[in-house]
């Protein structure tokens, strides 16, 4: 079975930017004169020159056209889905850069999605996560005031939040509750990602619970596609 007509023609721009065609700097033709050179239409391009974004290979903005900014494919960063464990890995590989930790109410929505009370007051931190050359998640990270203090331990600190509320209160994580959907990327995520708005995007949602099932941690991050892979491996047993 033939390729669809815009993963063809990515093919080909692909190639053409990772033999040197199109540079590092250099930008690509503009929309309707792709359209001529491949004799394609204006939504194959544009579906040829959305995988070359999320493939980390250009961007595209508004008025400037769309930029070469690397000749390779970024690695994604993958995440194995298992145990504990593996969330540790990730805390501690895909580094968080803090961009703001305030305590402040609960909007409804945020309440209901972490199931808390509506207009509770938590430390609410605001980061982007990396471990590659690009970014590979926004988070949002939902902390209760009796842990707030962890707030000045964040900068350095290379593992799990839940492991630093343990670390400084005593308080241990005893169940996760995991959540993934895909959803696209807003405006505002998109931008932070350096993705393209309406994007796909993939949104993952813990929940952490102490002995008395008390929640004690929530994160809630979105990552785009491309950049991030959860993989797990099925053993079947005769």
């Amino acid at each position: 079975m033939s390729l669809p007509r815009y993963r063809q023609l990515a093919a080909a721009l692909r190639a053409d930017i990772t033999e040197g065609r199109y540079g590092v700097g250099d930008h690509l033709p503009p929309e309707m004169e792709l359209c001529q050179i491949y004799a394609a239409s204006r939504h194959t391009v544009r579906d040829a020159l959305r995988l070359l974004r999320e493939a980390g290979l250009v961007q595209r903005r508004r008025g400037a056209g769309t930029t070469v900014i690397a000749n390779q494919i970024a690695p994604s960063f993958v995440q194995p889905l298992g145990g504990p464990e593996t969330l540790t890995q990730y805390a501690r590989e895909a580094k968080l850069i803090v961009r703001a930790a305030n305590p402040r109410a609960l909007t409804l929505a945020e309440a209901e999605r972490i199931k808390a009370k509506p207009g509770q007051t938590w430390l609410v931190i605001e980061g982007v996560r990396r471990a590659t050359s690009e970014p590979v998640a926004v988070s949002s990270l939902f902390v209760p005031l009796e842990f707030a203090a962890i707030v000045t331990s964040l900068e350095g600190w290379n593992g799990a939040i839940h492991q630093l509320i343990a670390r400084d209160f005593g308080v241990h994580t005893r169940r996760i509750e995991q959540e993934i959907a895909a959803e696209t990327l807003d405006a505002a995520t998109a931008r932070t990602l350096r993705a393209e708005k309406g994007s796909a995007g993939l949104r993952t949602l813990r929940r952490y619970f102490d002995a008395r099932d008390n929640l004690v941690l929530a994160t809630d991050s979105t990552h785009p596609s491309g950049r991030f892979v959860y993989a797990m491996t099925y053993r079947l047993d005769g």
